[in-house]
């Protein structure tokens, strides 16, 4: 009995298995016939551009002499920045309530403040400050560089 029951788990998992194989199995044919239908379009399309190409060319159009127009991306233009997260701060009431509204002076970043209005009564949100931009160091004139600065001018 205890014998038939671990043949039968074992067929039922092994029909399982080769479910989820088929499964994959489609799901590349699919994934195969799309790339191949998209090389096709490609190939239309580079076919179609070199017919105009050659057409325009027999009439005598000078058509590779007027500037291309390129127009903008649809989507966002910028990227997003990428870098580490923000680290949050601690939630309690006491650096919420403490002298800079819950800042942390490390990182910019403010606490969880929880809002009030609205259907969402509950809602959290946060609120950050802009990092502060990198200012470059400019290198002081020493007394050697003056006096060079200054017999440069006196050879003039």
């Amino acid at each position: 009995m205890l014998l038939n029951n671990k043949s039968h788990v074992y067929k039922h998992l092994v029909n399982r298995l080769y479910d989820k194989c088929q499964k994959i199995q489609t799901e590349n044919e699919r994934c195969v016939m799309r790339v191949n239908g998209i090389k096709k379009i490609l190939r239309r399309r580079n076919n179609d551009i070199e017919l105009l190409k050659r057409r325009l060319d027999e009439h005598g159009d000078q058509w590779r002499k007027v500037p291309v127009a390129v127009p903008l991306p649809k989507g966002k233009t910028e990227q997003k920045t990428r870098g580490p997260k923000p680290k949050k701060t601690k939630t309690s009431t006491e650096d919420n309530s403490n002298s800079n509204g819950g800042v942390d002076e490390a990182s910019g970043v403010t606490a969880h403040i929880p809002t009030t209005t609205g259907p969402g009564a509950s809602a959290v949100s946060t609120v950050r400050r802009p990092r502060k931009q990198r200012v470059k160091k400019t290198q002081l004139p020493t007394k050697q560089t003056q006096q060079q600065h200054q017999q440069q001018q006196q050879q003039k």
